[in-house]
């Protein structure tokens, strides 16, 4: 490639590039490199929209692929920002390598953190488990990401026209763009991870239970204060809202809740001390 033509390559273009060669065996420069692993479509897709796609990826400087490092390595809590980040590290090194559209190779700045310390064999990982919601929640989630994909959409729009206003070194309304833009990117990936793995539970089920589950309504009272019973409904974290007495499932109260019969008395420790607790009633 020559270095006219690199230098106005897009991130966009480098990408359809990289996907073409691994489809058709990573053939580039006269070799061949071929990989079965599947391509990350996702991660590469929240690369190319994080920086827009029809940026020159040769503009893309050291501190800009660090920046978006850090962006997804987060607070290092998420489980698939290594693999994330793997992928968009063999993108960079295809850039560089395979057609020079990078006078850097930009793959060295992607800082992968060090996942946290396993504590054994026997831990299960929370991508394997299902997650329980209930109709409403499922269905708000839904809504939720549709009103994303829509605002996705608009602050690319307005990426695209604060790089159109030409110098990008000290761009105000780009940068904030583009981090909203990473921030809402990130959400939609986090509800879609959500919707597949959902499971919608039966509330009728939960509710008819003689034990506290997920989708149940439980009427508890308060033994501290002998005040009047609550009633709280028990849902995972992703639809708790505790304006509405929805509780998540992960809470101190969830936690004590789950399991718990019609009777039975429960312990809570909050920040003013032990609370004690009995179940009226489960609805």
């Amino acid at each position: 490639m020559t270095s006219g033509a690199a230098e106005s390559t897009t991130i966009q273009e480098a990408l359809d590039m990289y996907v073409r060669s691994l489809k058709s065996g990573g053939k580039s420069k006269g070799k061949s490199s071929k990989s079965d692993e599947p391509i990350d479509h996702k991660a590469l897709y929240q690369f190319v929209q994080y920086f827009s796609p029809e940026t020159p990826l040769q503009k893309l400087s050291p501190s800009d692929i660090g920046s978006y490092a850090e962006h997804v390595n987060g607070e290092g809590h998420d489980p698939g920002a290594t693999s994330q980040l793997q992928s968009v590290k063999k993108f960079l090194e295809y850039a560089k390598k395979s057609e020079d559209i990078t006078e850097e190779n930009l793959s060295r700045y992607v800082r992968i953190r060090k996942s946290r310390a396993r504590q054994g064999a026997t831990v299960v990982s929370s991508e394997s488990q299902p997650i329980e919601l209930t109709s409403e929640g499922h269905e708000q989630l839904v809504q939720q990401r549709t009103r994303l994909m829509a605002e996705s959409a608009t602050l690319v729009e307005e990426i695209r026209r604060a790089r159109a206003d030409g110098d990008v070194t000290e761009n105000s309304p780009l940068d904030a763009a583009r981090e909203e833009q990473g921030r809402v990117e990130a959400r939609i990936q986090e509800i879609t991870a959500t919707l597949e793995k959902s499971v919608i539970i039966d509330e009728g089920q939960a509710r008819d239970s003689k034990v506290v589950k997920i989708g149940a309504r439980v009427e508890v009272k308060d033994l501290n204060s002998g005040r009047e019973p609550n009633t709280y409904t028990l849902v995972n974290k992703t639809e708790a809202n505790p304006l509405d007495k929805r509780i998540s499932d992960d809470s101190p109260m969830g936690k004590a809740l789950m399991g718990k019969r019609v009777g039975q008395k429960l312990k809570v420790e909050t920040p003013r001390g032990t609370q004690n607790y009995e179940v009226v009633s489960i609805a």
